[in-house]
């Protein structure tokens, strides 16, 4: 378990709570352990249990009590119960884990050990609570993919950084650190990885927060090499795991609704075979993240939506070819969109599209041509992001060499904000042009054009789906554009 993806947000949420109304099942709210520890003791020992704190730091627009979220765009990460579940079985131990997205931070709280998670964006935030920490005498650690690609910048923020992934590393640090022997840095380290990969200790999961509650990886990596992704740097394969425990997690969940994690489900076309012939027995329904070369597999695509598939995130980008091929998507061809968006919609499948403005090639009239191809392709839910170079990618490395990095204010790489100097227009423009085609894709008339294609028995839900969506961009690209949100001068 890498300490949590760039990727995984909230679009996956969306698609989650969709299906959930579509399919006419409530939302199970099994409250499992709501609030306090839990604990593995050993019985005769006589060492004060282990306090370990860990903790999921959110950015300011998702943060519980400061954040736009509202709990249908809250999906529950699987990071850091997937730590607690590796704490090794033998040691007395007391847990506490947060996230910052459900829930506000008891700075009060003492702990032995602090662990912290990081995207780019949320690094800030990650430091502010590891100095806190830190100051009432816990032992601060850090992991993640800013963690991993930025490791001395994280260094000199906590004491010791955990890269790439934890399944061996993690265990070893707290053996270390009862023995008092604990390093600044580990490496991790998955060979075999299914010798070492554990589900995640669902107690620490508070269900009540999320609409998407039950959340699984089958995989780990990309198989794909996108310039502006870090998922291949963090990972240097696309690993499986073993079909059995996937499905045996999956059946073992209450809800019938699955969110897959994963940044592609058919990084492996045949092992993602056999898995959905697996999970088609279960009779569950779920949304994920697809490539689009998706198509070029008819089989699969069918066993997609025989197992339960009804939501698929698809990375369009640009709806130019030469800016797909600069960013290393040449798989993705532009002249087939349109035909793939009616394919997968006749196959009872909802579409979200997700696009990126600010590649080199773009221009003042890309903005408008976007717009045009949501509308005409009739994707059910776009959307709309600014091309972020986050560090340690091939497209942060280029930027900073042509010295078009604008800031390292690493809280404004939310893919929200323009941190970089776009080739032709200024960063307002970009900002401005992308904020308007939030407003416009998402305006009544946009709306109703968009939502005139099959699966027609899914059409009120898609709409109120959009409806809400409208509301909390606006409040995100509009109402606080100046306050949140602002491209560099």
């Amino acid at each position: 378990m890498i300490w949590f993806y760039q990727y995984p947000n909230y679009w996956f949420s969306v698609l989650a709570s969709l299906v959930l109304i579509i399919v006419g099942f409530r939302v199970y709210r099994i409250r499992s352990r709501e609030s306090g520890l839990i604990g593995s003791y050993i019985e005769g020992s006589s060492r004060k249990p282990l306090r370990i704190l860990l903790i999921h730091p959110q950015h300011r627009i998702q943060r519980h009590g400061t954040g736009v979220y509202k709990k249908y765009l809250r999906y529950a990460p699987v990071t850091m119960p997937t730590l607690a579940a590796l704490v090794p079985k033998d040691r007395d131990v007391q847990i506490q884990v947060i996230d910052e997205m459900v829930e506000t931070i008891d700075f009060d709280l003492e702990a032995d050990i602090l662990g912290v998670t990081s995207i780019t964006s949320t690094a800030p935030r990650a430091y502010e609570i590891a100095k806190h920490f830190k100051k009432k005498g816990a032992y601060t650690v850090m992991g993640g993919p800013h963690a991993t690609l930025l490791t001395d910048e994280a260094l000199e923020n906590v004491d010791t950084v955990i890269r790439g992934y934890a399944e061996t590393s993690w265990p070893q640090f707290i053996r270390d650190f009862q023995d008092q022997k604990q390093k600044r840095l580990y490496e991790g380290n998955l060979s075999p990885i299914r010798d070492v990969i554990v589900s995640p200790d669902r107690r620490f999961i508070k269900r009540s927060g999320y609409v998407a509650c039950d959340t699984v990886e089958m995989s780990r990596g990309c198989s794909k090499r996108c310039d502006f992704c870090v998922t291949h740097h963090l990972h240097n394969a696309f690993v499986t795991k073993d079909i059995k425990q996937v499905i045996n997690e999956i059946r073992s969940l209450p809800g019938r609704i699955v969110t897959f994690l994963d940044p592609n489900l058919i990084g492996n076309v045949a092992f993602a075979k056999e898995f959905f012939t697996e999970l088609a027995k279960l009779n569950k329904y779920w949304a994920g993240s697809v490539s689009i070369d998706v198509l070029e597999h008819p089989e699969l695509l069918d066993l997609m939506v025989k197992s339960g598939g009804r939501g698929f995130l698809i990375g369009f980008e640009s709806l130019d070819q030469a800016a797909l091929d600069s960013a290393n998507k040449s798989f993705s061809k532009v002249s087939r969109y349109a035909d793939a968006i009616a394919t997968l919609h006749r196959k009872g499948i909802m579409v979200q599209g997700s696009f990126v403005f600010g590649f080199d090639v773009d221009t003042r009239d890309t903005f408008d041509q976007v717009l045009d191809f949501v509308v005409r392709a009739k994707i059910d839910l776009p959307q709309f992001t600014i091309y972020t170079p986050f560090p340690g990618t091939a497209a942060y490395t280029r930027l900073h060499k042509e010295g078009r990095i604008l800031t390292k204010d690493w809280s404004r790489y939310n893919g929200h904000e323009v941190v970089f100097q776009p080739k032709n227009m200024s960063p307002q423009e970009l900002f401005d042009g992308v904020s308007r085609v939030w407003a416009e894709a998402y305006s009544l008339p946009s709306i109703a054009k968009r939502l005139t294609d099959p699966p027609y028995l899914l059409k009120p839900i898609t709409l109120l789906s959009n409806l809400n969506f409208r509301a909390f961009m606006r409040r995100v690209h509009i109402e606080e554009a100046g306050h949140i949100f602002r491209p560099e001068a």
